[in-house]
């Protein structure tokens, strides 16, 4: 794909997981005076056909838009910035493996970082996301176990970020842990903006705000999720311990490690 001469590209990427508070994180990076995110949220530019979507134009995001061209992705950013960025869920999502082979032809050099949550926490956002939204009638026991969705799959995050770990440096990813930003921004903060490249020093009152992950409406109710959590937990129990094991982090947060 062309690349317009002179004109930088993002070397930032907030590429998930969704329900992991990727909304506040976006906002708060570009609180940062070294940072400029893309104006847009969920640029989706990664992945989708060749071919343009249906219309209307301003729902093409929910398609991906690779259709637009290198020329449009690059006019998204501040050219002036020293970082730029873009926060895209959608690049980890199952059904985008193409995405990581993308971001790498076009920014070897980003640094890319992966919001992880306690799993069945992160599923149970999502379901209650798609309830609000009318597109999931299904309890949640039943809507969680349901192998032909993705609750489960987005909740397997070494197996989403294993597309990014065969074209990256396992040092290009950081993986930030929702429940610790929550409970220790200023420290996770600095974490992330080390890694982009930012100055760690920097602090705003501002960044201690509290990360957005999904209010608490049509919850399921307490016995179904007692059923529920043995069950979900054990499909993705191997998937934490190999996260575990690569990054080098025990997760205390999640209880049930």
């Amino acid at each position: 794909m062309w690349v317009r001469a002179g004109v930088p590209l993002p070397n930032l990427l907030v590429i998930g997981a969704m329900k992991c508070g990727t909304s506040a994180l976006h906002t708060h990076l570009d609180r940062h005076p070294e940072i400029a995110m893309a104006p847009g949220k969920e640029l989706n530019f990664f992945f989708g056909s060749e071919a343009k979507p249906p219309p209307p134009e301003s729902e093409w995001w929910r398609h991906g838009q690779w259709h637009r061209g290198l020329e449009w992705y690059q006019s998204q950013f501040d050219p002036t910035a020293r970082l730029r960025g873009e926060s895209s869920p959608g690049y980890t999502d199952p059904r985008h493996p193409q995405a990581a082979s993308r971001i790498r032809s076009v920014a070897p050099q980003a640094r890319l970082v992966y919001s992880v949550r306690e799993p069945l926490s992160r599923a149970l956002s999502q379901w209650r996301h798609h309830r609000r939204d009318g597109t999931e009638p299904r309890p949640a026991e039943e809507a969680l176990l349901d192998p032909d969705s993705d609750y489960v799959a987005r909740s397997r995050y070494l197996e989403r970020l294993r597309p990014f770990l065969d074209v990256f440096d396992a040092e290009q990813v950081l993986v930030v842990v929702q429940e610790r930003l929550r409970r220790d921004p200023r420290p996770t903060f600095r974490r992330i903006f080390e890694h982009v490249g930012a100055d760690p020093a920097f602090w705003d009152a501002a960044l201690s705000d509290e990360v957005h992950v999904g209010a608490a409406e049509a919850e399921a109710d307490q016995a179904a999720t007692d059923r529920l959590r043995s069950a979900f937990l054990s499909e993705v129990d191997d998937d934490v311990a190999g996260l575990c094991k690569l990054f080098g982090d025990l997760l205390p947060e999640w209880s049930h490690r």
